[in-house]
C-alpha cells in the first residue's frame, strides 16, 4: 500500500494506491481540508493523519510530494502541511519517500511540452469519474506512482 500525499495551501490530498508498473491502481483519493491559523488547527490535522496512517499497521509507504521551490514556491500553509504529514507518518512508524515535483514529468511519461498535471489527469481520471479532481489529486497519484516504481509506456 502506498499513500501518495500532496500538501496544498488548504488541504492535504491523499491517494491510496496499490501495485506497481502495469498493476498500479489508485484505490481512493481523499481530501483533508485544514487551516493553519493556529497550533490547534495543525494539531487537529496531525491527529487526523495519524489515525489514517496508523490503520495500515506499518505495511504502507508514504510518497510525500515535496514543496516546490524556485520560481513557483509553495505557500507557507503547504509547507506546514508537508511537515505535519511527515510527523504523522513518523508517529505511525511508516517510511516516507520525498518526491520532487520536477521528477513527475518523467514518471508520468509526459509528451514534449505537456504539463504533468494534464498527464496525471489523463492517466488517473481519463473519463472524469473521480469527482473533485484537482492538481492536488494529480500530485498525490503521481507521487504514489513514482514510489511504486512504475511509469507509463509512451
Amino acid at each position: 500500500m502506498i499513500f501518495g500525499v500532496s500538501p496544498t495551501r488548504d488541504a492535504i490530498v491523499i491517494a491510496q494506491a496499490t501495485g506497481s508498473g502495469k498493476s498500479f491502481a489508485i484505490k481512493s483519493i481523499r481530501r483533508i481540508p485544514f487551516q493553519a491559523r493556529s497550533g490547534d488547527d495543525l494539531t487537529e490535522l496531525l491527529e487526523r493523519l495519524a489515525v489514517l496512517f496508523s490503520r495500515r499497521g506499518g505495511r504502507a509507504t508514504i510518497a510525500l510530494l515535496g514543496s516546490s521551490s524556485g520560481r513557483f514556491k509553495s505557500s507557507v500553509e503547504a509547507i506546514k502541511a508537508e511537515a505535519i504529514a511527515e510527523l504523522a507518518a513518523a508517529q505511525a512508524g511508516l517510511p516516507v519517500v520525498k518526491v520532487a515535483v520536477a521528477s513527475l514529468k518523467k514518471v508520468l511519461g509526459c509528451a514534449s511540452g505537456q504539463k504533468w498535471q494534464a498527464r496525471a489527469e489523463e492517466l488517473f481520471n481519463p473519463d472524469g469519474q473521480r469527482k473533485n479532481w484537482s492538481q492536488g489529486a494529480g500530485g498525490a497519484a503521481a507521487a504514489a506512482l513514482k514510489v511504486a516504481g512504475g511509469g507509463p509506456e509512451r
